[in-house]
Order: C-alpha cells, then sequence, then structure tokens
C-alpha cells in the first residue's frame, strides 16, 4: 500500500514539473511573439505606445507577472551586448551562427531559444 502512495505521490510531481515546464515553454513564446510583433509594428511604422501595443503589454504582464518584463529586459541587455561586440569588432555565437544578413527577428529568435 505505501509503495502505491508513493507511485502517486511520483506520478504526480512528474506531472506538476512537466506542467511547469510547458508554462515556461509558453510564457517563453508568448514573449517572443510579443518581441517580434513590436519589431513588425516599428518596422511599419505604427504609432509607438498605442493603446493596442500597452493592452498587449499588460497581457502579456498579467500572464507572466514580472518575469515578463525582467525576461524583456535581459533579452534587451543580451541585444546591448551583442550590438557593442558588433561594434568593437568582435564576433559573437549569434553572429557566427546567423551571419551579416540576419534580421533583427532572426537575432531575436536566436537570443530567445524557448526551453
Amino acid at each position: 500500500m505505501f509503495k502505491w502512495f508513493r507511485n502517486v505521490a511520483i506520478e504526480r510531481e512528474l506531472s506538476d514539473i512537466l506542467d511547469r515546464h510547458q508554462q515556461v515553454r509558453q510564457d517563453a513564446s508568448d514573449i517572443r511573439n510579443y518581441l517580434l510583433w513590436v519589431l513588425e509594428q516599428d518596422r511599419l511604422g505604427a504609432e509607438k505606445f498605442s493603446d493596442d501595443a500597452l493592452n498587449r503589454a499588460e497581457e502579456l504582464y498579467q500572464q507572466v507577472g514580472a518575469g515578463a518584463l525582467y525576461w524583456m529586459t535581459d533579452i534587451a541587455a543580451q541585444m546591448v551586448v551583442l550590438s557593442e561586440a558588433t561594434l568593437r569588432g568582435f564576433s559573437t555565437n549569434v553572429g557566427i551562427e546567423l551571419g551579416g544578413s540576419a534580421t533583427a527577428e532572426d537575432i531575436v529568435k536566436k537570443v530567445v531559444q524557448l526551453p
């Protein structure tokens, strides 16, 4: 009987881990998609801080919480480091893997790899 309870507990714990992993993966995907959407809006010349952009940001914040802000700030910091390295003539793994013709979208997809 004890073995059965232990197996049920282990299965529940594994299920919780897998559910959490799936949620983190979904959050990462949603953040990446938002960043790509912002790039597209910028490319189209859309109004900065439009109601639509702020509403989408609010929805993402409600979904992910402060982690969304931290995650996007971390992504921005990584991109600044990549830009600095490029300006100083250093190669980066992103530059090597994507090449000189990489778009901003390609860089976002490379920097924001899903877990």
